[in-house]
């Protein structure tokens, strides 16, 4: 019957891929495996018979991790680009705190336990979760079951360990973050209705300069509601719709006057608005100001819904397919205006084909070169490479003709795709390995190991985000990009309501990856 799995490994990777993500949906307290549940039980299934991990067909591994990280590089370029300054010291001590705990491993795992290089490279992975840095492992072992049987025992520790550090940072009341005042971004958006009763600019009512507040429609007087295109100033009688968080919209109104008991855009006969989606690849990589809604149809943006995200639609804001966007316009224009954005449901998971492929074919280009340091072979590899090549065509969104963002949805898709294929191919690959060496007097060692330097490093984490100012939210995600992984990000944001939690993941996500590569790639070396 076990033999059934190696004589059809296509049917195996699918059942585990099915079963895998059923375990990974099992809550564990406040944790949930998600993806990695598919590597458990590809663990499983691979140590039940050795012939079921040589069966498994070969480089679908490859391109399983090549379509995850290029859609992760693509996300996480932007963030990483802008928050190269503003970030850099906490960005550089992340690096050295990486390091340390690569030298931490190395010499535990090597000098005082005998153990070989491929495994603790696989444990320094796991306790990363970081899974482009567990196929650098394996490419850099001649084994490369050894790494994964290291990174399978590491990945629940970290997660586990992680969680309970983000608690204990929740339950400090008394943390200031000197250097880390916010990012004046809010979490949620509202609409109001203004009755003015004084004369007022709008360029002296707060906000209105900052971005954080919106016009979007206004009246004068008993007079037709239009779209308020470009405000100057208000007098009594006027009534003006206001778009922005709570705390501005609130200010917006004590300095232009009350809140008006109808809502202005109620009477929809003149002005109209809706949310039309974003899917003209002409406009994706623009900013709001660069498409011109009001010079070529009399419109306005005010919002614009990405993913679960509301954000404020300021000027300056770059748009990507897949975006819904808020628009108040005239109401004989609302065709033009939506022809304009797409607003095609079919484009939203089309992925263009030539760009993808031109990406991803320079990605595995720029993974080619290798540089010998001694017995040690440093590359970009199939799992850096195309992350890399991503960051980059992430931050350029767009050459000429050529769209190098995806839409939100493809993108997602695309990585689920992607991770789960490799999580699969590997747990098969490793299973037996894993079996004979994870339940042993070895794997107590190895385990004693990765508890050590897990600990080690999130409190060197904890403790570069604490010494340069950061904010107790910002600390929460900088740990949660730092380890790298999704399910503590969302666990951060459930003990704090806060978008600095998002923008710390964002800041480390990618460069935390680049740098485990690089030092698994030495551990291998031991």
């Amino acid at each position: 019957m076990l033999h059934f799995f190696a004589d059809y490994p296509w049917f195996t990777l699918f059942i585990v891929i099915a079963a895998g993500s059923l375990f990974g949906m099992v809550r564990f307290g406040p944790v949930k495996l998600g993806a990695a549940g598919v590597l458990f039980v590809g663990l499983l299934l691979g140590a039940l018979d050795p012939d079921i991990g040589p069966a498994v067909p070969a480089g679908l591994a490859v391109l399983g991790l090549a379509l995850y990280v290029y859609t992760v590089g693509l996300e996480a370029g932007p963030a990483f680009f802008r928050e190269l300054r503003p970030q850099l010291a906490v960005m550089t001590g992340a690096v050295a705190a990486l390091v340390v705990t690569a030298l931490v491993v190395g010499f535990l795992g090597s000098t005082v336990f005998g153990i070989d290089g491929p495994y603790l490279a696989g444990g320094y992975a796991g306790i990363g979760t970081t899974t482009p840095g567990l196929a650098a492992a394996q490419a850099s072992s001649s084994v490369p079951s050894q790494p994964a049987t290291g990174y399978a025992i590491g990945y629940p520790l970290a997660v586990v360990l992680t969680i309970l550090f983000v608690a204990g940072i929740a339950a400090v009341r008394n943390w200031t973050g000197r250097r880390d005042p916010g990012t004046g971004l809010p979490r949620e958006l509202i609409t109001r209705t203004v009755d003015v009763t004084r004369t007022v600019r709008w360029a002296d009512v707060p906000g209105s300069a900052g971005g954080q507040l919106l016009a979007s429609a206004q009246r004068s007087g008993d007079g037709t509601p239009r779209v308020a295109l470009a405000p100057d100033a208000f007098a009594p009688g006027d009534q003006v719709v206001l778009v922005g968080g709570p705390e501005a919209v609130a200010a917006g109104i004590e300095a232009l006057g009350t809140q008006a008991p109808a809502h202005l855009l109620d009477r929809r006969d003149v002005v109209d608005y809706r949310r039309i989606l974003l899917t003209n690849p002409d406009l994706a990589g623009r900013t709001v100001a660069e498409i011109r809604l009001g010079e070529l149809y009399g419109a306005k943006a005010t919002r614009v819904r990405r993913g679960d995200q509301d954000l404020l639609a300021h000027d300056d804001l770059l748009l990507q397919l897949d975006d819904r966007v808020r628009v108040v316009m005239p109401r004989e224009r609302t065709a033009e205006v939506t022809g304009f954005l797409g607003d095609t449901e079919a484009k939203v998971s089309e992925v263009s084909a030539v760009s993808m492929g031109l990406g991803l074919a320079a990605g595995f280009l720029i993974g080619i070169p290798k540089l010998t340091i001694g017995s040690t072979v440093l590359s970009l590899g199939t799992a850096a490479g195309p992350l890399v090549m991503a960051m980059i065509l992430g931050r350029l969104r767009r050459t000429g003709p050529l769209v190098w963002v995806l839409p939100t949805r493809a993108n997602l898709t695309l990585r689920q795709i992607g991770l789960l294929i490799f999580l699969a191919c590997v747990g098969l690959t490793s299973g037996y390995a894993f079996r004979r060496d994870a339940f042993s007097l070895f794997g107590l060692k190895l385990l004693t190991v990765l508890v050590i330097s897990a600990v080690l490093s999130y409190a060197l984490m904890v403790l570069v985000a604490r010494l340069l100012g950061q904010s107790r939210p910002r600390t929460m995600g900088l740990l949660a990009g730092y380890v790298g992984n999704p399910a503590i990000t969302a666990y951060a944001n459930s003990r704090v309501s806060d978008s600095r939690v998002n923008t710390g993941y964002a800041t480390l996500f990618a460069l935390a990856i680049l740098v485990k590569i690089v030092c698994i790639q030495l551990i291998v070396g031991l």
